[in-house]
């Protein structure tokens, strides 16, 4: 267990902006942070200037054909030209396409409370690991030994159902409204901290059935299926709420039957989808699996062979995991069986990987403002550079305003002069504040999603 950092604020700050359904919150940066209050409206003024539709600011390419922008008079509008024949992007496996969604972006720092419930947590598990193999220890034969680890195995594997239940259950709350940002992603770090402990608890009992004449508990399908609980957004929301994380903003979008979670964590982006619709619990697997879940999973991120080193692949009990490496970052699906569905997907990216796409730029009160757009939940870069001296603006503030909603400080750009922000899924302005020159461009619209193919339009 690891020991509890001495925090000297104990509040978890939340600063979301929570709407209706499908509405999405401002993003999140890693810039050096700001001091501003979240909730403080800041007024820009109308300035005159050029806004300039582009696509690669690096090479002068004719940009992504899938989300091209056009201007309409002197707002950027993005459309679709309802193909992606030429899209080099990533896919993503996102949530089911007609289905409602509640969707926003907050700020999760550490916070005493949440982290003492994780330690609890984990420290009522450990007694209750210490308590069988004392059990276990304490039988007067084989035989008594061997049905007390069944019995221990059994357990662990109610626990499992229940994990399941619990998470379905936060989903849907989240989605009705009955759980805020906070609530949802401490269930979820407490879910994943707990399928961690029951996976150290199994390593126990085969340690203990190996000891033990002629018993195989056969715990590899069980553990293997406690590894959907973790990811790479929770893990990060759980060193966040440790402390051992800088705070950062987290993307959340829920519906009844799954989620999607986003996180930028210094230089990386982190991606982590669940479907559940997609996981038949009850399938069974066969030898064929890992080589049908690689296909399936390099028939649905077309792009991903192009550039990956060696694939491989893990599965027992009806769901397979493909890891592909790539240049800049790793994919990790689960594949259930039956149907061969991707129901999980994690992406673990450099944020650099995104740097070559949609931009917008404009001129003014001397200040050169590039927004690179991306799909929603994905990492946009704001870059602020002085118009005089071609100088990056470092410590410049940066804000977001969502529709008609006020300005939100989200951040200021480092020393480069940028700033990651995690892109709202509505038309939205990103506004640079160099005192007293101000910056912004408006109606800056997302790109459509590379989507998954859901299994109705996926081909064998």
């Amino acid at each position: 267990m690891r020991a509890l950092p001495v925090l000297c604020a104990a509040a978890l700050v939340v600063a979301a902006v929570m709407g209706p359904a499908g509405v999405v919150g401002w993003g999140g940066g890693v810039g050096t942070g700001g001091s501003a209050d979240p909730g403080e409206s800041i007024d820009e003024p109308t300035i005159d200037g050029e806004v300039t539709i582009g696509s690669d600011r690096s090479s002068g390419s004719a940009g992504n054909p899938a989300a091209r922008i056009t201007q309409t008079g002197g707002i950027p509008q993005a459309e679709s030209n309802g193909t992606d024949e030429n899209d080099t992007r990533i896919h993503v496996l996102g949530p089911p396409i007609d289905r409602a969604t509640t969707v926003s972006i907050a700020h999760h720092g550490a916070s005493l409370g949440p982290a003492s419930r994780l330690e609890t947590t984990e420290t009522t598990a450990e007694i209750g690991t210490a308590e069988i193999i004392e059990r276990v220890s304490a039988a007067e034969s084989a035989r008594g030994r061997e049905r007390r680890l069944v019995a221990a195995k059994n357990a662990i594997r109610e626990a499992e159902t229940t994990l399941y239940e619990r998470q379905h259950q936060a989903i849907e709350a989240h989605t009705n409204g009955e759980l805020t940002d906070q609530e949802f992603v401490i269930e979820l770090a407490r879910i994943s901290s707990t399928a961690e402990v029951l996976r150290t608890r199994l390593e126990v009992l085969n340690a203990l059935a190996s000891e033990t004449p002629e018993t195989d508990l056969q715990t590899e399908s069980l553990a293997f299926r406690l590894t959907v609980y973790s990811g790479p957004v929770r893990d990060y929301a759980v060193e966040t709420l440790r402390g051992g994380a800088s705070p950062d903003r987290i993307a959340v979008e829920t519906h009844a039957d799954g989620m999607v979670l986003a996180a930028i964590d210094g230089d990386q982006y982190l991606r982590e989808v669940y479907r559940g619709d997609r996981w038949d619990r009850a399938a069974e697997g066969s030898g064929r699996d890992s080589q049908r879940a690689l296909d399936r999973t390099l028939s649905a991120y077309p792009r991903i062979d192009e550039r990956s080193g060696s694939a491989d692949t893990l599965g027992t009990g009806g769901v397979t995991r493909v890891t592909v490496p790539f240049d800049g970052g790793r994919l990790r699906t689960f594949v259930s069986a039956g149907d061969g569905d991707i129901f999980i997907e994690h992406q673990q990216r450099d944020l650099e990987t995104f740097a070559d796409g949609d931009t917008i730029t404009t001129t003014q009160d001397g200040i050169d403002l590039v927004v690179e757009r991306t799909y929603p939940a994905g990492p946009v870069r704001v870059q602020a550079i002085d118009r005089t001296g071609g100088d990056p603006i470092a410590n410049a503030t940066v804000t977001v305003a969502i529709a008609d909603n006020d300005s939100r400080e989200v951040g200021t750009t480092d020393r480069d002069g940028e700033l990651w922000l995690l892109s709202p899924d509505r038309p939205h302005r990103v506004t640079v504040v160099d005192d007293p020159r101000v910056a912004w461009i408006s109606e800056i619209r997302p790109t459509d999603l590379p989507r998954v193919p859901e299994p109705s339009s996926e081909s064998e």
